[in-house]
């Protein structure tokens, strides 16, 4: 296991050196919040979070936002230790309404109340942090122009920030094969999920920066998607110092929102989700080809489903 990850950054580091890098701003953000996907045994919740919280502070990670559900508390009243960790390591909360809710699969009016049904706790944990930035919950931001519409405008009226997302390299996958995979100790099939977990994070950064010049004629400020899982805790300082290697620094959401690009809105209507910049892109009419992207066809999805089963 530590061959192939020597080897992994070997490259990177090669590649880095004989063609040089740019720096990539890139804010970190991190889902799901108090609980995501299932546990290997022998860890909980909070070591999760602590595993995490140690490694942001190790690389100076500043303000990484926890998008919180306040619903899954409900059941387990000990989770919130979680989410006080959180707020007692410095770093903020925000708002990825009450039950983790799909504005694809809801109402707009039912959208809105699990937004304000997730208030209560955060004012509670707050302090004097903003906690007004919004994700939404699979990145669902509407499949028909009005419930889109309807959403915005509530979310401007109450102060809200949305917290977009330019790189997202679907991480919540590898947590609950990982979770098997300790269960059966297979360590050969874990090696795998390192290293195809590391190199999906990688390309999806390199492609949101083609893309994100191809559109702006410029470097952008990104915004990385994670989630509180066990695996993303296992590989976070692996991904960390990979990014780095790419030329990445790592800067606040609010600072990274403060791009003026994150003031456009594409109107782009879907059932599904998708990263800011894809939207722009479907927006304006253009395809992964028009750019000069090959085929994003590394993401493991049926053998991250049959893996460790």
């Amino acid at each position: 296991m530590r061959v192939i990850i020597f080897l992994f950054f070997f490259n990177l580091l090669i590649v880095s050196i004989v063609f040089g890098k740019d720096t990539i701003k890139i804010a970190i953000t991190i889902d799901d919040l108090p609980s995501h996907a299932n546990v290997p045994q022998g860890l909980n919740r909070v070591e999760i979070a602590r595993k995490m919280l140690s490694v942001l502070k190790k690389y100076n990670v500043p303000e990484v936002y926890g998008f919180m559900c306040a619903k899954r508390i409900l059941n387990e009243p000990d989770l919130i230790d979680v989410l006080k960790l959180w707020r007692s390591s410095g770093y903020p909360l925000g708002n990825h309404t009450y039950s983790h809710k799909s504005l694809t699969r809801s109402s707009a009016e039912e959208f809105k109340k699990d937004i304000i049904d997730n208030e209560p706790i955060l004012k509670q944990l707050a302090d004097d942090t903003n906690f007004k930035f919004f994700r939404y919950p699979y990145l669902h931001e509407g499949n028909t122009q009005e419930k889109r519409n309807a959403v915005r405008k509530f979310l401007v009226k109450n102060g809200y920030n949305i917290a977009h997302v330019t790189v997202d390299f679907e991480d919540w996958s590898w947590n609950d094969p990982y979770a098997r995979c300790v269960a059966k100790n297979d360590k050969e099939s874990i090696m795998w999920l390192r290293k195809t977990f590391l190199r999906n994070a990688t390309d999806k950064l390199e492609r949101a920066e083609k893309i994100s010049k191809y559109l702006f004629k410029r470097p952008i400020s990104h915004i990385l998607l994670l989630h509180i899982g066990a695996f993303d805790a296992e590989m976070l300082e692996s991904l960390l110092l990979a990014y780095k290697i790419k030329g990445a620094k790592f800067v606040s959401l609010t600072g990274a929102i403060n791009d003026n690009i994150y003031s456009y809105d594409p109107q782009w209507v879907f059932d599904h989700g998708a990263e800011f910049i894809y939207q722009i892109m479907k927006s304006r009419g253009l395809k992964s080809s028009d750019i000069g992207l090959k085929p994003y066809l590394d993401y493991p999805q049926e053998k991250l489903d049959k893996i460790c089963r």
